[in-house]
């Protein structure tokens, strides 16, 4: 249980986390305004559904093969500079798309290759970002730093998607890029500016410093360490408890939401008997679930223990997707169509933020920062695993199965997911930290 009396007007103050929360926020808004915009463009230009349906696969591949690689070469290098230069070539390839597309040169395979471009770009940054994060925010600020960078994102989230909306109907999708070209490149600036102040930055310094003494004396070792470095990264969160727990709770909370992510058209469709305005209502309930999980995320983690909160946002998940596969007995009345989606939608993200929270901090907490990077990278990639898998199941059920019968496995699955965890109570926080489980 959280037992931390720090504020946010405390961590507030710190110079290196408030950069680090200004550029996350200006990266999320920047990423939504694009994501809307990309989406848009891909339909627009191929008119397929099997084609979006493509990119949206080739979005996620490279999470789930290119990012355990990923995270062992990270492991050893400056994590600052990583971040820095991530941001940057991010910034590079979609201008790259804005002018092939600006000239008439894009089509779907060069859509579906970018996609995959900056999404392996993606795979090197999230390791980097989750070691660089590690050596930011002190423990004892882990809780406080972590909810309040989720709240702000969240919220920066929701208004870059509201705006990008404005922005394509009245100048198109190219000024939607111009924005994520920005974003990217003052989040770049903002980490830049941060200084090595504390001795957990100076730590990277030292890490940079050993990297190159080790470059020059073992060149011809370089490719053994890296497979070194990658068994190393699997086995310790394989054989670390509280990392494989999260790992595999994860998986299960993934494969519950499938679904819900994969069927939200069909739904509003087939069950409420509305169009898309439903999804957009329910998508601004969504984003205000996730800033308020956010925000009571500090007060959760000092009155209940990790297991508590991972058991309660299970249960309120499993109940948002019982009133979605219930929701035909409203359909035919707008108004409580638009209530019961709202509240569903709100409860589930309100939910998943908080059990997201709850793993965030815990593996801060609990993972060696020498693994930290190939052991978050491990973490993401199976996690992530659990979706593309999940979808090619729903995929081959929904020509066969009822929507709302989907849906209903879902919340039958999120029961499953409960009793399991009420039954074993898996170690979800450790006293101490762990030092070398590898």
């Amino acid at each position: 249980m959280e037992q931390s009396s720090i504020t946010y007007k405390d961590i507030i103050k710190i110079n290196n986390y408030r950069k680090l929360l200004f550029s996350r926020m200006i990266d999320r808004f920047g990423d939504s305004v694009d994501a809307l915009a990309f989406t848009w463009l891909v339909y627009q230009i191929t008119g397929s559904a099997m084609w979006s349906a493509i990119v949206f696969a080739l979005n996620m591949l490279p999470n789930v093969i290119v990012q355990p690689f990923a995270g062992a070469i990270v492991e050893k290098k400056n994590k600052k500079k990583v971040i820095i230069f991530t941001y940057i070539l991010r910034a590079a390839v979609i201008a790259l798309f804005s002018v092939l597309y600006t000239l008439g040169l894009v089509n779907a395979p060069i859509m579906a290759l970018l996609t995959l471009i900056i999404t392996t770009i993606e795979s090197f940054n999230l390791p980097a970002d989750s070691a660089f994060t590690a050596s930011v925010i002190k423990k004892e600020h882990l809780t406080c730093g972590m909810s309040l960078s989720k709240m702000l994102t969240n919220a920066a989230s929701m208004v870059g998607t509201g705006i990008a909306g404005v922005i394509i109907a009245a100048w198109g999708a190219v000024p939607a890029m111009l924005i994520d070209i920005s974003t990217f490149v003052i989040a770049a600036v903002l980490v830049l500016m941060m200084k090595n102040e504390d001795p957990a930055d100076n730590r990277l310094s030292t890490d940079d410093a050993t990297d190159k003494s080790s470059d020059e004396t073992d060149k011809g070792d370089h490719s053994e360490k890296f497979i070194i470095l990658f068994a190393d990264g699997i086995k310790y969160v394989v054989k670390t408890p509280i990392v494989r727990n999260f790992c595999l709770l994860c998986v299960a909370i993934n494969f519950m939401l499938v679904p819900i992510n994969a069927l939200q058209a069909p739904m509003a469709e087939e069950i409420f008997k509305m169009g898309g305005e439903l999804l957009s209502f329910g998508g601004v309930f969504a984003s205000l679930g996730g800033i308020a999980g956010a925000a009571l995320l500090p007060v959760f983690s000092k009155k209940l223990t990790p297991l508590q909160i991972i058991c309660l946002g299970t249960a309120a998940l499993g109940l948002g997707l019982t009133g979605i596969a219930m929701g035909g007995v409203v359909s035919g009345n707008a108004v409580l169509c638009y209530i019961v989606v709202s509240v569903c939608f709100f409860t589930m993200v309100l939910a998943a933020t908080l059990i997201g929270g709850v793993i965030g901090i815990q593996f801060m907490k609990s993972v060696d920062k020498k693994y930290m990077a190939r052991a978050s990278a491990v973490f993401n990639a199976f996690s992530t695993a659990a979706i593309p898998v999940g979808s090619l199941i729903v995929s081959a059920l929904v020509s066969r199965i009822a929507t709302d019968k989907i849906m209903l496995f879902g919340s039958i699955f999120a029961g499953i997911v409960l009793a399991v965890t009420l039954i074993s109570r898996p170690v979800l926080e450790n006293g101490k930290e762990i030092t070398d489980a590898a």
